[in-house]
């Protein structure tokens, strides 16, 4: 990959998004948000069953919000076809509306971009790169989001430099034969504890766990994270 994409060195909220939504308002919903994002990027949308259908077709993409007291889990899934579903979460911190609010402007900053390109031909390429690779043989495009970063007060995330090379090397050691794969890895540092997390196609992934483990993260007090979204397509597909 040519160069880090972290939040430190692009925006950390997209252009013309989330924060115009507001935050608490009574209305909000994750079919609601999804709307509007859409149609702030030129494609309006059909509601059907909780499902958000751009241009009224597959694939659709719906967000379920599960509330806590303090904070929540924002659950997306894209149904791209009948055996082809992408899954992630988000955490939203905060009561309420407040909560949800922060699980999708989340979702909005790490992942949707990313899926929005890929899937919907709508780039922004301040938010997204799209590289030629060759894997086995075969050529692909890879859709690279930023590197969300998220942290306590007054801790500034570090990304090790090696992070993006060593997590590129893991995907190219992967049989790619699906028209669809999708790659997220996630750390999360707590006071000098490290939580490492990669999947593959909503499956453990372990090549990239160990890639994660392999990066030179600096323990710090408080707490920080780093996530990052990848979907790769064959070209012609």
């Amino acid at each position: 990959m040519r160069f880090i994409r972290s939040l430190f060195g692009k925006r950390s909220t997209p252009t013309a998004e989330p924060s115009e939504l507001g935050h608490a308002r009574p209305e909000l919903t994750p079919q609601a948000w999804l709307v509007e994002l859409f149609k702030r990027h030129g494609l309006e949308s059909n509601v059907h069953d909780g499902w958000v259908l751009p241009n009224a077709e597959l694939p659709a993409i719906r967000g379920t919000w599960h509330p806590g007291e303090t904070q929540g889990r924002l659950d997306m899934q894209v149904l791209v076809r009948d055996d082809v579903v992408i899954e992630e979460c988000f955490g939203g911190i905060g009561a309420g509306d407040v909560g949800l609010s922060d699980g999708l402007q989340n979702f909005t900053i790490n992942s949707f971009h990313v899926l929005q390109s890929s899937l919907w031909s709508c780039h922004d390429p301040e938010q997204v790169e799209i590289e030629e690779w060759t894997v086995a043989g075969q050529r692909f495009s890879a859709f690279i989001g930023n590197i969300g970063t998220r942290s306590s007060n007054d801790v500034r995330p570090s990304i090790p430099a090696n992070f993006m090379s060593l997590l590129e090397a893991a995907i190219r050691s992967e049989p790619l034969e699906q028209d669809l794969h999708w790659l997220r890895v996630y750390v999360g540092q707590v006071n000098g504890e490290f939580t490492f997390e990669a999947l593959k196609d909503n499956e453990p992934w372990l090549n990239g766990a160990n890639a994660l483990t392999s990066c030179e993260w600096k323990p710090r007090e408080g707490f920080y994270s780093a996530r990052l979204f990848i979907v790769l397509r064959p070209n012609g597909s």
